[in-house]
């Protein structure tokens, strides 16, 4: 190709996901003359985030929520005017219920993912024996774990909680977030918090009560203006659809494959498009799955490349139904339900998403969101569309005594989707990111490493602007 065609950046993003749209629109905010480019390969910003609005019904293929503490997407739809278009969780509704021997019941008030503000509730608790309830209160006297090493959820749950607590609760709620294998999920990587409560408090019980005084004290106008999640109010494509709108237009390529990426002279990068482009750029942000980037950098470094794919990753599907309210022989009333793996189902949660907010369906229907698949599941991704719909929809019906079909769906299958953070993972990323640094101009975002939330990519995005940022200004 032309040498004069080839187009000089100073940044290169390759990935249009939330991570990539973030660090895009966090380095045009910081340094508007900066020359940005951001490459997708799909004809669609966004990544697994999508919402599809369908004759009143708001269908999100992925998370359709983010939590609001640590505060790195509220701060963003603040900077980025949305503040007056997030909607919190509706009072009235808040709580989730788990199956247990085939009867959905209430989740213990105050127990959050693995960590109980009060004991009471769980003594309380059909959903317990007497012998797991007496386990569960011992926790507070249960000693420190002396060895830091990396521990798995299922042993540390386990140890601390007792295995009903475990089975009936922790795996279903942390399930339904990872769609990992609790016996390989890492505590340090995962669930770090609770790690520190043991270390910090010698209790999660102790560590939980704690955190409830904080929240209690918390004068923070914005901690007090939302509920634990919030969402847009016309879905995180509106989130998506605003950061678009702030940048550049000649900075976004859809539909655009990045290819033979090397590194040039003066550290710089070099790479082209399928579409026959070339480009050189001074940073490079690679926003991608880490198998992803492992392809990219094979030949600049294998040895990196093949550190990226030891992280391993689960596909899953998520259904959307949404059911006429008088199919209902009694309404559900939560959020939701979460399905322990014992209970031999083949659905992994299900999120009543008009129950959470408000305006994702037309007042006289139900929406709900169901999850199949995850690590160890993926059989059910070999289905049909039509299989899987109907997996969803009979175990539902069976569930919440439904009658009829659903009014409509939609179906998103995301295969090789979610990283699996399993022990060790935090030790294998400090690893690669210790030799991305050597690079000095190559910098790896993304759900892969510090976390799977909205949150934590958009924060790793950002300190990865204002690291460059700084760069550029030294």
């Amino acid at each position: 190709m032309p040498e004069q065609q080839r187009v000089s950046l100073d940044c290169a993003i390759v990935g249009g996901g939330i991570s990539g749209l973030t660090a895009a629109h966090s380095l045009h905010t910081r340094a508007p003359e900066m020359k940005i480019g951001i490459f997708e390969r799909k004809n669609r910003f966004g990544g697994i985030l999508h919402t599809r609005n369908e004759n009143g019904f708001l269908f999100e293929t992925s998370a359709d929520s983010f939590i609001t503490d640590p505060p790195a997407a509220l701060e963003l739809c603040e900077q980025l005017g949305l503040a007056d278009q997030l909607l919190s969780t509706r009072a009235s509704r808040r709580g989730a219920q788990v199956l247990f021997e085939g009867r959905l019941l209430p989740v213990p008030a105050g127990f959050q993912i693995m960590g109980p503000r009060r004991l009471w509730p769980l003594i309380t608790s059909p959903l317990l024996s007497w012998k797991g309830k007496l386990r569960a209160c011992c926790e507070p006297w249960v000693p420190r774990r002396k060895d830091r090493g990396d521990e798995s959820l299922a042993a540390f749950a386990k140890r601390r909680l007792g295995k009903e607590v475990f089975e009936r609760l922790v795996a279903p709620l942390v399930g339904g977030i990872y769609t990992a294998n609790p016996d390989q999920l890492s505590m340090d990587a995962a669930l770090p918090r609770f790690v520190a409560m043991e270390r910090n408090f010698g209790s999660l019980y102790r560590g939980m009560r704690a955190r409830a005084r904080k929240d209690r004290s918390e004068t923070d106008e914005s901690a007090a203006r939302y509920s634990l999640f919030a969402a847009p109010r016309g879905g995180i494509e509106q989130l998506l659809r605003t950061l678009r709108e702030r940048l550049p237009k000649d900075s976004l390529h859809t539909g655009t494959t990045v290819t033979e990426l090397a590194q040039a002279q003066e550290n710089a990068w070099e790479f082209g498009t399928d579409n026959a482009h070339r480009f050189t750029a001074r940073h490079l942000i690679l926003a991608t799955p880490a198998f992803a980037a492992a392809d990219l950098l094979e030949s600049y470094d294998p040895e990196l490349a093949g550190e990226l794919r030891k992280i391993p990753y689960a596909g899953c599907a998520v259904a959307c139904l949404g059911y006429a309210k008088d199919q209902f022989a009694q309404l559900p009333c939560s959020f939701g339900m979460v399905i322990p793996p014992n209970e031999n189902r083949q659905i992994l949660a299900a999120s009543f998403s008009s129950n959470k907010f408000a305006g994702r369906c037309p007042d006289d229907h139900l929406l709900i969101r169901v999850f199949l698949g995850g690590a160890g599941r993926e059989a059910i991704l070999e289905k049909s569309d039509e299989e899987i719909v109907a997996t969803a929809h009979n175990e539902l019906a069976e569930l919440l005594t439904i009658r009829g079909m659903p009014t409509c769906h939609h179906l998103s299958r995301w295969e090789r989707s979610m990283p699996q953070y399993h022990v060790g993972h935090a030790q294998l990323v400090a690893g690669i990111e210790n030799r991305v640094t050597r690079t000095g101009n190559l910098t790896l975002i993304g759900n892969a490493y510090h976390g799977v939330g909205i949150p934590q990519c958009i924060d790793g995005a950002v300190r990865t602007a204002e690291a460059i940022c700084k760069k550029e200004t030294a």
